[in-house]
């Protein structure tokens, strides 16, 4: 059995495979102006994640179109809290001809994270965390087996 998730999107994006997860896609238009720290032109991802749970009862993976950071970093390209079974992934660094595909790698990356996973050491790995696009683009959109096993254990 598949862990199930739902994925809240802007309407522009087209439900996606989630190879990993079982999911249903809904889609809304968020107002990212709530989020948005003027100075540096990107949305807090830990502030978005809190006002986004606001009723949330089942892990959830909000797609954002905007630019993330979180103090301490740059910038992120998603979050993930499991206490609220709330994540968020940003659209602003995945564009490009493989935007899709990335997409596909964080919000899994973020759910699994939602499902008790931590960043694994593999780089193939979904788990592994992404320092670059070139990071993302490295790996597949797939738990390795020992994530894959642990998620066994957790679910």
């Amino acid at each position: 059995m598949r862990p199930r998730i739902t994925v809240v999107a802007p309407s522009r994006i087209k439900p996606l495979e989630i190879p990993e997860f079982t999911t249903i896609w809904q889609f809304k238009d968020i107002d990212i102006s709530h989020f948005l720290d003027l100075a540096r032109g990107q949305c807090r991802a830990d502030k978005v994640v809190e006002a986004l749970s606001n009723g949330v009862k089942s892990p959830t993976v909000y797609v954002l179109d905007c630019d993330g950071y979180y103090p301490g970093l740059n910038f992120v390209f998603g979050l993930a809290v499991p206490v609220l079974k709330t994540a968020v992934v940003f659209t602003a660094r995945l564009v490009g001809p493989r935007f899709e595909e990335r997409l596909v790698k964080e919000i899994t990356h973020e759910a699994g994270h939602l499902y008790g996973l931590a960043h694994c050491a593999n780089p193939s790995c979904v788990m592994y965390f992404s320092n670059s696009l070139l990071d993302t683009d490295r790996k597949s959109p797939y738990f390795c087996p020992k994530c894959r096993e642990k998620l066994a254990r957790i679910l």
